[in-house]
């Protein structure tokens, strides 16, 4: 079963930033910056099994690996964006 980490754009209630598996709060940091780090340090943890759901300043969320540094699949609407226009 794969553990999805979820870090949100924005503080909950303007204070804290919640790190949650499937939901459930685990961790609330006092900066996003912390709470990605703490999601990173808890799905590498967690080995192959885990994945870091990130929420982008537009609203989107997105897939990374436990390393952080690329996406595990990038979103339909980034797809359809980089898309050629062809006539």
């Amino acid at each position: 079963m794969v553990r999805i980490y979820e870090v949100p754009f924005h503080p909950h209630a303007g204070r804290a930033w919640e790190v949650r598996v499937s939901g459930k709060v685990i961790e609330r940091c006092d900066s996003r910056y912390d709470a990605l780090r703490c999601a990173v340090s808890r799905a590498s943890s967690d080995g192959g099994d885990a994945r870091i759901d990130v929420e982008g300043a537009d609203g989107v969320w997105r897939p990374f690996g436990t390393d952080i540094k690329r996406p595990v699949a990038l979103p339909m609407a980034a797809l359809r964006a980089s898309a050629p226009i062809t006539h």
